[in-house]
């Protein structure tokens, strides 16, 4: 992990206050790296949400006192401090919001139903679309690659009456329950993990996020 990976770790807590969130955030990431610099295994854990607590390796973040110092510099004085939150407009469709100077803001579009624009927003898709059996949408989600001589009826079949239905089904599934997690992204690819060993990967393509590996 590098320390870009961790710091959006730390708590975000969501203030009707600018002023005092700010501070809040300040204190988190300052407390964040006194615990690492005193390898401070438990007090780092309690800094990380609990969903995302097995996925750190907490014994290369309280390692060597060299690595130990380079991660409490990164946490003490991060780049950016930005208060991000999950507004759920439905049981299992978040959307992300953000702090802006005019106040809280929508990041992406809680309007658009099939909106692919982000690596959430797809994977968001890829469970209605599956619950509403909308395989020409599912289809759309396949990377270009995949496409080829794929059809929305190849889709239908697969999810309904496939070798392999059931266990798409358990998956989407862990899926709804894991819409919310961190995910992993760069500017072309994202992963979410689902724990047990289950990572959706996605790539950017154009202006869409697809779904690589479910």
């Amino acid at each position: 992990m590098r320390p870009e990976e961790v710091i959006p770790l730390v708590i975000l807590l969501v203030c009707a206050c600018a002023p005092r969130e700010q501070r809040d955030l300040n204190r988190a990431s300052e407390g964040f790296a006194r615990d690492v610099r005193r390898a401070d295994r438990a007090g780092v854990l309690q800094r990380v949400s609990p969903t995302t607590r097995a996925r750190v390796d907490v014994d290369q973040l309280v390692g060597e006192p060299e690595v130990r110092s380079s991660w409490a510099k990164a946490l003490a004085k991060p780049v950016e401090v930005r208060s991000e939150a999950m507004l759920f407009v439905g049981e299992d469709r978040p959307i992300e919001i953000a702090r802006s100077e005019e106040g809280w803001v929508f990041t992406e579009d809680p309007f658009d139903r099939w909106d692919q624009g982000s690596p959430r927003a797809a994977l968001r898709t890829l469970v209605r679309a599956s619950d509403e059996q909308r395989w020409d949408v599912l289809l759309g989600l396949a990377p270009r690659r995949y496409r080829i001589g794929l059809t929305s009826e190849d889709l239908r079949q697969a999810w309904t009456q496939g070798e392999y239905a059931e266990a798409l089904k358990e998956t989407r599934e862990q899926l709804r329950d894991h819409l919310a997690d961190a995910i992993r992204a760069d500017s072309h690819e994202a992963a979410l993990d689902l724990g047990e060993g289950k990572i959706v990967r996605l790539e950017r393509e154009g202006t869409r996020w697809v779904v690589v590996d479910f």
